[in-house]
């Protein structure tokens, strides 16, 4: 977590830093500025992270739960073939007159 929120605030110091100085702010009013950028965009990272961090979160348990509807129907239709091949096996050993 403190990486995105270490790079976010880097990001945000440095851009805010460079357009306020482009703008022909003052050195002091240029630094202020960029701390508050520095903080704005580290939050907004922070966010961004937990998003990724839940949506990734989402489509593990989404793909998990689909590969055991999976399992299952396959096990319950090798179920099935083996009661029909048990019954086909029956039928073929008893006689009919």
């Amino acid at each position: 977590m403190q990486y995105f929120t270490l790079i976010g605030g880097f990001i945000g110091f440095a851009l805010t830093l460079v357009v306020s100085i482009l703008s022909d702010k003052e050195l002091g009013t240029s630094v202020f500025n960029a701390t508050v950028g520095c903080l704005v965009i580290a939050f907004l990272f922070r966010g961004f992270r937990f998003v990724a961090e839940y949506c990734a979160k989402q489509v593990v348990t989404e793909r998990c739960r689909v590969r055991d509807e999976e399992l299952a129907a396959a096990a319950e239709a090798e179920a099935l073939e083996k009661s029909q091949a048990a019954e086909a096996a029956e039928n073929t050993a008893t006689p009919t007159a």
